[in-house]
């Protein structure tokens, strides 16, 4: 485009996608800044207050920056991603994207987690649902923490994906107290089942479910 040798016709789609997606990428990126992402060895990126569209698109933008910025000066040093709530993130089922647009997303994250490793690059995900994730994603992590899962297809997902966990305790998944959860993976040498000591009240973040009862006592 800039040799002014790209046929118009060719390009047309990815520039009116770019020009639907202006608006709301500088609402969250200001292009004028420059420099590294990494101010300190942790940085949190909260997606709360951003549409649902966005939320597939800024860490496919992110997360491909500083996987290639890692690769190109890789050096010994590692870096870990992790993703919350990853079903919005590596869904395979969306009606907000084009499937070629959908299909770069989820091949982008794929690359990273099969080929980071040679480079450092190490991911975490977490999901309250493993089925709506690219079964290619889900089958390339190594060690699983199994909190407990109703859903059929969750269930299958997670059974298909993890091949070192017996019988008796993938039936045990849903009826698994909250706090207990069951580990399995290469770093065991059997599946566990472990009590997640909970972190202190001032620390612990505002995702309790909420009681009805202390919602009735509150409007009486």
């Amino acid at each position: 485009m800039l040799a002014n040798r790209a046929q118009n016709e060719h390009i047309a789609p990815v520039i009116n996608k770019l020009k639907s997606k202006q608006r709301d990428i500088r609402r969250v990126f200001d292009p004028a800044v420059q420099g590294s992402l990494f101010q300190s060895n942790i940085v949190v990126i909260n997606l709360n207050d951003v549409n649902l569209e966005m939320k597939k698109t800024i860490p496919l933008l992110v997360c491909r920056r500083i996987y290639q910025e890692h690769k190109t000066s890789f050096q010994g040093k590692t870096l870990n991603i992790v993703i919350d709530e990853a079903h919005n993130i590596l869904s395979t089922e969306s009606s907000r994207e084009t499937e070629s647009w959908k299909d770069y997303r989820l091949e982008t994250f794929e690359e990273i987690i099969k080929e980071g490793r040679k480079f450092g690059v190490f991911v975490t995900i977490a999901s309250q649902r493993p089925n709506d994730i690219s079964p290619t994603i889900t089958s390339q992590a190594h060690n699983y923490f199994i909190h407990r899962l109703i859903n059929q297809k969750d269930l299958q997902s997670i059974a298909s994906a993890v091949s070192y966990i017996d019988e008796l305790t993938e039936e045990s998944i849903p009826t698994l107290p909250t706090g207990t959860c069951i580990f399995s993976g290469m770093a065991g040498q059997m599946p566990l089942k472990l009590a997640i000591k909970p972190l202190e009240s001032h620390l612990q973040p505002k995702s309790t479910t909420l009681r009805f009862s202390s919602v009735i006592e509150a409007g009486n």
